[in-house]
């Protein structure tokens, strides 16, 4: 962020001279004398990936748009209006729950699951997890030409293991600059291997062996298929890895925060006024 913040000082011009006042803080907007900052835009932007000179003088146009319309609320008394505060409380209150519940249910540690955990889920979940599409699990390089394709083809062929296959052909100085890509034993579908001709092989082929060089918009293509999965059969765990842990998160936050409320109870006097069973006494309500 501080590199981020001196580029837009430079860009800005807003370094001081000899004096030493901070640049950062000198106003790129201002409304009956209220300022806004430079520090102020930066501390709202995503300067993650770098801030620019046009983010930031968008960022005042919104400023200076929402100080005009907001000092107009005011002078108009619509700052203290009754539904305006109500909404407000509510807004209040509820950021309030929201903090607490970052710290005591939406933590790192209710995510965190163990190997064991997620294979017992699996175990005991399995028809959850049957596969609406057929699933191939492949490795693959692509190649600039078709003889340094059918050169690591070739390799493989002779017994040498695809890893290492690959492993060889990129740091060899010269074969190395052949290699334009490459996946390494992904889960990929019909929609997601592109181009089609790439899963057109994998659903083809009968063992695991590197196929033919597939040419390809971006050079030539050596997969091999490690396994298939069909529609209707149930899915590798590995496959479905990623959604365990997220089951298993939200059943970690949900218990969490049930605990949370058993804790707080008897802290308050608490009473249920109206039973959400039906009877013959049920409660009108005026309209």
């Amino acid at each position: 962020m501080w590199r981020n913040r001196i580029i837009l000082l430079i860009a800005f011009g807003l370094f001081s001279g000899c004096g030493g006042n901070d640049g950062s803080r000198q106003a790129v907007a201002r409304v009956d004398g209220q300022a806004l900052t430079l520090d102020d835009v930066v501390a709202q932007l995503d300067t993650t990936r770098g801030t620019t000179r046009a983010q930031v003088a968008e960022y005042a146009r919104r400023w200076l748009n929402d100080e005009i319309l907001y000092r107009e609320a005011v002078q108009r008394g619509l700052e203290s209006d009754e539904d305006v505060l109500a909404k407000l409380e509510r807004t209040r209150r509820q950021l309030a729950i929201n903090a607490l519940l970052q710290q005591e249910v939406y933590t790192e540690r209710s995510l965190a699951c163990t190997p064991e955990e997620v294979s017992r889920y699996y175990a005991a979940h399995q028809q959850e997890f049957t596969l609406s599409t057929d699933v191939g699990l492949i490795s693959y390089v692509v190649f600039r030409d078709r003889d340094a394709a059918n050169t690591f083809r070739g390799a493989v062929l002779r017994g040498t293991p695809w890893s290492e296959a690959v492993r060889q052909m990129v740091s060899d100085p010269q074969l190395g600059q052949l290699v334009v890509g490459r996946m390494d034993s992904a889960y990929v579908t019909a929609s997601t291997l592109l181009p089609v001709e790439l899963w057109r092989v994998t659903s083809a082929a009968t063992r695991p062996e590197p196929s033919f060089p597939v040419s390809t918009n971006e050079g030539f293509t050596v997969l091999i298929r490690w396994k298939m999965m069909r529609q209707g059969q149930v899915a590798d765990l590995q496959y479905v890895e990623a959604d365990i842990r997220a089951r298993l998160g939200v059943e970690r936050r949900k218990s969490a925060y049930d605990a949370l409320l058993e804790k707080l109870r008897p802290k308050h006097r608490v009473e249920l006024l109206v039973s959400d069973e039906a009877d013959s006494s049920s409660m009108n309500y005026a309209r």
